[in-house]
């Protein structure tokens, strides 16, 4: 009975010790007394706290308050830091991406540039990306593009422009990166790269379909010139003519329509008008008019 007794205890030491200290914490809630200096005690007296103890709660909260308060940076600082990143999409310019190009024949003192390297370098400014690789960048050449959109807030863009940055050969296990400069065809483009001539940067053309091309955020073409419109010319009014020859059927009320003096119907005739046409040109009877004759508005 007592090995049971003594077994039971054994297994269930933490349950009575987290039942104890459970069980003062409910005493000293119900019958403790807060003292002057924030101490809850039995008997309302100020507990007696060791200077060793104290001496470690003052160091602890002046550490807090150095980490919470005198050690955060200001806003100036880190604007400065941010400043001071090279390659961010919004900072980076296609203008300091070519600035950046080596020569031809460059090969980083003879660690070598694989593609990959170098147009990272150019995108960024970092040339060391693996100190086991030294040649080697931080991806295949065929993911920069990529890589640079996802990290560094580039964009893609329809058709290259100097200096973007561009990636080939998904259907191949490393692909290829290079630097546009202009193109030489339908297809083609002299490009800036590494690894053409092993290990080395060189220029030359090469086949560029399917490629995709990334260029800095900060990048906005300039916009295409407004065409200035043509002026529509003002036509030229056809000149009524001043004679009209006679010809079968025709009536002076229809001629003078025709000449110019007709001011109202056409159906029913104005032969005010047609009366004045014929005192005009002599015409005693304006009902007899014959083919031929030429009649005169004035």
């Amino acid at each position: 009975m007592a090995s049971k007794v003594k077994n039971f205890f054994t297994g269930h030491i933490a349950l009575f010790v987290l039942l104890g200290v459970a069980a003062l914490c409910v005493a000293f809630m119900c019958f403790g007394t807060m003292s002057e200096n924030g101490s809850i005690t039995l008997d309302g007296k100020d507990a007696k706290i060791e200077e060793y103890t104290e001496k470690f709660i003052e160091d602890a909260n002046d550490a807090l308050y150095r980490i919470m308060n005198e050690d955060a940076p200001t806003d100036e600082e880190t604007i400065k830091e941010n400043e001071e990143v090279e390659g961010l999409g919004a900072v980076t310019t296609l203008d300091t991406v070519i600035g950046r190009r080596k020569p031809d024949g460059f090969n980083d003192n003879g660690k070598g540039l694989q593609c990959s390297k170098y147009t990272a370098y150019l995108a960024t400014g970092k040339m060391e990306y693996s100190t086991a690789h030294p040649d080697y960048g931080p991806v295949n050449g065929k993911d920069i593009a990529s890589w640079l959109v996802k990290n560094y807030g580039w964009k893609y863009i329809d058709k290259p422009v100097k200096g973007a940055i561009g990636s080939g050969g998904w259907n191949t296990k490393y692909g290829h990166t290079v630097m546009y400069l202009y193109s030489t065809g339908t297809n083609t483009a002299m490009v800036n790269d590494a690894n053409y001539v092993p290990l080395t940067v060189d220029t030359h053309s090469m086949n560029i379909s399917g490629w995709v091309w990334v260029v800095p955020s900060s990048y906005n073409p300039s916009p295409a010139p407004t065409p200035t419109p043509t002026p529509t010319p003002t036509p030229t009014p056809t000149p009524v003519s001043n004679t009209y020859k006679v010809v079968k059927g025709d009536t002076l009320g229809e001629i003078a329509y025709k000449m110019g003096w007709y001011r109202g119907s056409k159906m029913f005739g104005d032969y005010g008008y047609a009366q004045k046409l014929a005192e005009y040109n002599g015409i005693k009877n304006r009902g007899l008019i014959y083919p031929g004759q030429i009649i005169k508005k004035y």
